[in-house]
């Protein structure tokens, strides 16, 4: 079964897709801050720098950016040209799916996999090795 979210999308546009980046952007930065008070892991790189928009990696109704992280690697977004409130607020299997780094995931989803780049788990202090 293909996932009704990964459909191309009719009539993208470019500027709603960049308005979403702000909010998406925004809503990362409070996820990862939550996850950073997470005991067992610890952050080693971060997103550092703006958004560079790639019109290259565009697809169905999709519009690339890099978000730079703070090591030198850059993560792929494919952010949908849609209402920002079809990518956010609805929970139907058709809500139109972001990419992060090939993978397509909902809002959420795409918010915590990017808010989630960077860490790793902590070395366990007992453990030797």
């Amino acid at each position: 079964m293909i996932n009704p979210g990964t459909a191309p999308i009719e009539d993208a546009r470019p500027d709603l897709a960049e308005a979403n980046l702000d909010a998406f952007l925004t809503a990362v930065r409070r996820r990862a801050a939550e996850l950073d008070e997470t005991p067992i892991r610890h952050r080693v790189a971060h997103l550092a720098g703006d958004p560079v928009r790639d019109p290259r990696a565009d697809r169905d109704g999709r519009f690339g950016w890099d978000l730079p992280m703070s090591d030198g690697r850059a993560v792929r977004l494919l952010l949908p040209g849609a209402e920002l409130t079809r990518l956010r607020d609805d929970i139907t299997a058709e809500s139109p799916c972001l990419y992060v780094n090939g993978t397509a995931w909902w809002w959420s989803g795409a918010v915590d996999a990017v808010a989630g780049e960077g860490l790793r788990l902590r070395p366990d202090p007992d453990r030797p090795g």
